[in-house]
């Protein structure tokens, strides 16, 4: 499917308080820290796998970096971090800072709404790996059109054909009963549907679909990492990462 790259309004530019960002999100994730423990550390194992061959990263929509290890960040010698939250800069800084002064990365934080300017982004940094922290499953909450913001989602996956990129995503996310064991989540070299994934985790009840089944390329290994994010609220999140073709 054709994407239409003409700029969309987004609602939330500007925005302090949005679905993906803002002070109730920074408050969540700050508080929530230690019952976080197993899904960061899940996560850290997959970046720490990851092996691009640049030492120059664009992290894209990293918030806070509330979930990112240390040891993954410190690893390059210059971050390009683009976020449209006014919070994430000074937050980041408090959450890394002084890691990456020690090892004497250079981080740089850019206030773009990085879906209108991703191909400006990509000119401008032609040699640098690219990490999307958690931020393709929340485009769906920027576009009220669903088709629409589906296929942006989705036009990712050919526009990096020639990038090292990872990505960690929401694939689905919904209400879990307070201190029920978390889904056996596992890994796999092919997309899942949304509906046979939940099926296949155990998931009951409605779960949101974050539109994000056919980001990866195919072929590409899937992990699947269970998050809970609120005590009564789970997300199943997906990382991959991609070589040039």
């Amino acid at each position: 499917m054709e994407v239409n790259r003409a700029p969309i309004a987004d609602p939330y530019d500007d925005a302090i308080f949005s679905p993906s960002g803002g002070p109730v999100w920074h408050w969540r994730a700050l508080w929530r820290q230690h019952r976080w423990k197993g899904f960061k550390a899940e996560l850290a194992n997959h970046l720490g796998a990851w092996r691009p061959t640049s030492r120059h990263l664009l992290l894209l929509g990293p918030s806070a970096g509330w979930c990112l290890p240390q040891h993954f960040l410190t690893r390059f010698e210059t971050i390009e971090a683009i976020d449209i939250d006014p919070l994430a800069p000074a937050l980041f800084r408090l959450n890394h800072g002084m890691a990456l002064a020690r090892s004497r990365t250079r981080l740089t934080f850019h206030r773009l709404n990085l879906i209108r300017a991703f191909d400006q982004i990509l000119q401008t940094y032609p040699e640098h790996a690219i990490l999307f922290s958690n931020m393709l499953g929340q485009h769906r909450f920027h576009d009220e059109d669903e088709i629409r913001a589906q296929s942006t989602i989705e036009s990712f996956r050919d526009r990096l054909s020639d990038r090292h990129w990872a990505s960690f995503h929401d694939r689905l996310s919904g209400s879990y009963p307070p201190g029920s064991a978390l889904p056996i989540t596992s890994s796999s070299f092919q997309a899942i549907d949304s509906e046979t994934l939940a099926t296949e985790l155990g998931l009951s009840g409605q779960w949101l679909d974050h539109l994000t089944a056919h980001v990866l390329p195919a072929g590409t290994g899937r992990h699947l990492i269970a998050w809970p994010l609120l005590r009564d609220w789970l997300h199943i999140v997906e990382f991959g990462s991609v070589e040039p073709a």
